[in-house]
């Protein structure tokens, strides 16, 4: 009965994904996976939601697509990491592979964010572009919490740090297994603390 109730949810949510109603859609999704969290479709319906939310996000002043964001890599991740995220987003997101509606479009999102990002020299256009029309730091946002935050894949343990306006509490695939897992923020062990600040003590991800 549980498995027959999570079908329905996730048809609920499919239909809402549809309508652009992705905070509505990502709901019926978690429903449907703490009723069967082994029935299918599950991970591929939950990547969608964040492709098209990530691809909602503007950046420079509201002109440039978060591209970084739809393929769900952080903007200091190097050509390998960002090839395997693609490939690891194709298999989830080709409409070959999965039969819910918006996967298309879906997938020509992410394939627009692998051709800019494996292309180093429109990659490096975008990064300038990504750099422009920065809105004057305030007040307020000395102390205000950095925009990054680190967060670890519950099935290899990797750390990796990520965008927090753009993954934080969100879906995203490990850059090193693969694996999708919800990303929560955790204060690393190497870290120091010092007043209001962390200083991390390493790299992007490892």
């Amino acid at each position: 009965m549980d498995k027959d109730e999570a079908k329905r949810a996730l048809d609920i949510a499919e239909k809402k994904l549809s309508e652009n109603d992705y905070v509505g859609a990502k709901k019926f999704v978690y429903k449907a996976q703490s009723l069967y969290p082994d029935l299918d479709g599950l991970n591929q319906v939950l990547m969608m939601i964040d492709v098209y939310t990530s691809a909602e996000i503007k950046i420079s002043g509201g002109i440039e697509t978060d591209w970084y964001g739809v393929l769900g890599v952080d903007y200091k991740a190097d050509d390998e990491i960002v090839k395997r995220q693609y490939k690891n987003l194709a298999l989830l997101l080709h409409p070959d592979k999965n039969r819910f509606n918006g996967a298309e479009g879906a997938f020509k999102l992410v394939l627009h964010a692998w051709s800019l990002l494996s292309d180093r020299a429109e990659r490096f256009l975008y990064d300038e572009r990504r750099m422009q029309k920065k809105p004057p730091p305030s007040a307020k946002a000395k102390d205000a919490p950095s925009n990054q935050f680190w967060t670890m894949c519950s099935e290899c343990k990797t750390r990796c740090e990520y965008w927090r306006d753009s993954y934080l509490n969100k879906t995203v695939l490990c850059p090193m297994c693969g694996k999708t897992f919800i990303a929560t923020e955790q204060i690393p062990r190497a870290v120091k603390k010092t007043g209001k600040t962390y200083n991390v003590l390493f790299g992007y991800c490892r």
